[in-house]
């Protein structure tokens, strides 16, 4: 049994690959808000990587503290301009990497939620490459927000939180 070396100082691992070369991270602890009802960037939340080698897997990693009220919010990320691992495509539903749920709780305006996890990208590249997420409100004159509560009011108990990415080039 072997077992291969990550060695988080930008060498590759021996054997069959899986070494981290490069690590990323963005980190946004500023607000943002959106009403629109069409996919935009999360200002702050995107980060470019260069692999040093188009073989490399970049494994994003990903953490978006959001809160809205009334309404629903969609998630998905996004390589450059393309959507990557969003849902096929069937009939009117959205493609997302994730979406809310829709609340009228009145106490749910003093809370934030949190999405998170991993994707392994192949961008077969050794161009700089941007990674960001992006997000939309379904519902007309509503507000979705980043990183703070609906509320937001100026009390112990109304949270602002932070978000990031992580990008890490990983040897094929």
């Amino acid at each position: 049994m072997t077992t291969d070396k990550i060695i988080p100082t930008g060498g590759v691992s021996s054997g069959g690959g899986g070494g981290i070369i490069q690590v990323v991270q963005v980190v946004k602890t500023d607000t943002f808000a959106t009403t629109s009802q069409s996919f935009v960037d999360i200002t702050g939340l995107s980060a470019t990587i260069t692999p040093k080698f188009n073989t490399s897997k970049i494994l994003f990693q990903y953490t978006v503290s959001f809160s809205t009220r009334s309404a629903y919010m969609h998630f998905r990320l996004v390589r450059g301009s393309t959507p990557i691992f969003i849902a096929d495509a069937d009939g009117n539903r959205a493609r997302l990497t994730f979406g809310t749920w829709h609340t009228n709780d009145a106490h749910h305006e003093y809370l934030t939620n949190n999405f998170s996890g991993l994707f392994l990208d192949s961008p077969a590249t050794t161009s700089a490459t941007t990674y960001k997420i992006q997000t939309l409100i379904t519902t007309n004159g509503r507000t979705g927000y980043i990183n703070r509560s609906v509320g937001d009011d100026n009390q112990s108990y109304e949270p602002r939180t932070v978000s990031n990415i992580i990008l890490m080039e990983v040897s094929a």
